[in-house]
């Protein structure tokens, strides 16, 4: 009986495959270049990436990537194609298509200027009779969202509208402080001493990652916060934020 058992075993280990191996967890990230936060040339993709890295390894994931314009991103996130986006600010009309990440960095947004010009306001009214650049697909604050009584001149990326600036062709670019920095050190040099961020910002915003409403994505989206509040913890997010000039 001993040794039929032991026949038995030895069938269904050789016609099964041998032992279950359980497949590591896997998640699709669609992203767009956005230094310093992502790039497809930066350390570790970005110090945006290396946190959402850090926190998907805390948990068990292994990470696919994939690098597009900023609403393609969305709507590939949005038909399923991938898992989440970044890096993503909040909106409300997103929020209906989307759920959201904890916050794992934050940006300050506001306007940048020619220093040889004196612009200054209390209000965006006081900007009525400014030209302001903005880039297409960029989701901006509400307060600035809604001012349709200022001149807003779109453009397809920083690098244009920063361009734009320095030839006086607008008066203002409103934008993240750190990406427009970044585009400048490593495409505008001329804008160097001839541009400056205007204080305080108007807004600073978290950064999320965006998935699509779906019941997996759900469980991805709680593994995720999980690994998240793990190297929040332990410091990790600190030392990557160090590491880039941004600690606190």
């Amino acid at each position: 009986m001993v040794k039929r058992w032991h026949l038995l075993f030895l069938f269904l280990f050789l016609f099964s495959g041998g032992p279950a191996v359980s497949a590591p967890k896997t998640v699709s990230l669609a992203t767009t270049e956005w230094e310093p936060y992502v790039g497809q040339h930066l350390h570790n993709y970005g110090f945006a990436t290396e946190i959402i890295a850090e926190a998907f390894k805390r948990v068990g994931y292994e990470i696919r990537y994939a690098f597009m314009p900023p609403k393609r991103v969305m709507k590939q996130v949005e038909a399923g194609l991938y898992d989440a986006g970044y890096p993503a600010y909040y909106a409300d009309d997103r929020a209906e298509r989307f759920y959201y990440s904890d916050p794992f960095a934050d940006s300050a947004v506001g306007f940048f200027k020619r220093k040889d010009t004196e612009i200054s306001y209390k209000t965006l009214r006081d900007l009525t009779s400014f030209k302001i650049g903005v880039c297409l697909g960029f989701a901006y604050p509400r307060e600035f969202a809604d001012a349709h009584y200022l001149k807003k001149e779109v453009a397809a990326n920083e690098v244009l509208n920063l361009r734009k600036l320095v030839g006086r062709r607008i008066d203002l670019f409103i934008t993240d402080r750190a990406a427009a920095q970044a585009a400048i050190n490593r495409h505008v040099p001329e804008a160097k001493g001839v541009l400056e961020f205007m204080e305080p910002p108007i807004e600073t915003r978290n950064l999320h990652l965006i998935f699509g409403k779906r019941q997996r994505n759900e469980v991805i989206r709680k593994d995720f916060n999980a690994g998240l509040q793990m190297i929040i913890e332990d410091g990790t997010v600190e030392r990557i934020l160090k590491q880039q000039g941004l600690g606190h």
